[in-house]
């Protein structure tokens, strides 16, 4: 067997064993969560949420790590790349963020970053949040907790439309998976409101405040 076919076959065998490994853990105790056997009557008394968090090629070392996503200041799951998720939660409003860790260019341990966004979950919409990588170079890199349409989500989940590779469905989201999606009841752009994001340099004097404490 030639250099080159062992070489694709350990390719194929790596990307298989991630598909397989990647995934998102609910948590079915948070109080908005709805957890029992969904009906198609219980649906339209709840809101539809994906959560999308593709994998990103250029990404490595903390970057890769598990995404942990917060609502109204408990955990609401935590996702690995190339994922998507789907929960049902009950109508609500409260901030939502996307915790990591990240490790700054001059420093050699890592802290923790996040996002946020204000999310008023309303029954009968379906919301598609994409767990956005942003790279602020330096500065370590964060995740957003990004809206975006159905035809966005469809991009962001298959292959060859766009810089992304393959997503694959975890979860409930196996029972209603993005791709057979043909119309939905989308939120209004009320429901969504931007926070002042969490600057890396105000990050970065918190944990010095903080190790100096210690």
């Amino acid at each position: 067997m030639s250099n080159s076919s062992q070489w694709f076959r350990a390719c194929v065998a790596v990307i298989g064993i991630m598909l397989l490994v990647a995934c998102a853990t609910v948590n079915n105790e948070h109080p908005n969560v709805a957890s029992d056997e969904i009906t198609a009557e219980s649906k339209a008394q709840l809101a539809t949420v994906y959560f999308i968090r593709p994998r990103v090629y250029k990404s490595k070392n903390l970057a890769n790590g598990p995404v942990r996503v917060e609502f109204q200041e408990q955990t609401l799951l935590t996702q690995d790349e190339g994922t998507y998720t789907l929960l049902y939660i009950k109508p609500s409003k409260g901030t939502l963020k996307t915790h990591s860790k990240t490790l700054y260019v001059d420093q050699h341990s890592s802290i923790d970053v996040w996002r946020e966004r204000v999310y008023k979950f309303i029954a009968g919409r379906t919301y598609f949040i994409y767990v956005r990588q942003i790279d602020e170079e330096f500065r370590g890199v964060f995740y957003a907790p990004q809206p975006v349409d159905l035809q966005e989500a469809k991009q962001l989940i298959v292959p060859g439309t766009n810089r992304f590779g393959y997503t694959r469905a975890s979860g409930a989201a196996r029972n209603a998976p993005i791709d057979e999606l043909t119309e939905v009841n989308l939120p209004p752009a009320s429901a969504v409101k931007d926070l002042i994001p969490a600057m890396p340099e105000n990050l970065y004097k918190q944990e010095k405040d903080l190790r100096k404490a210690r």
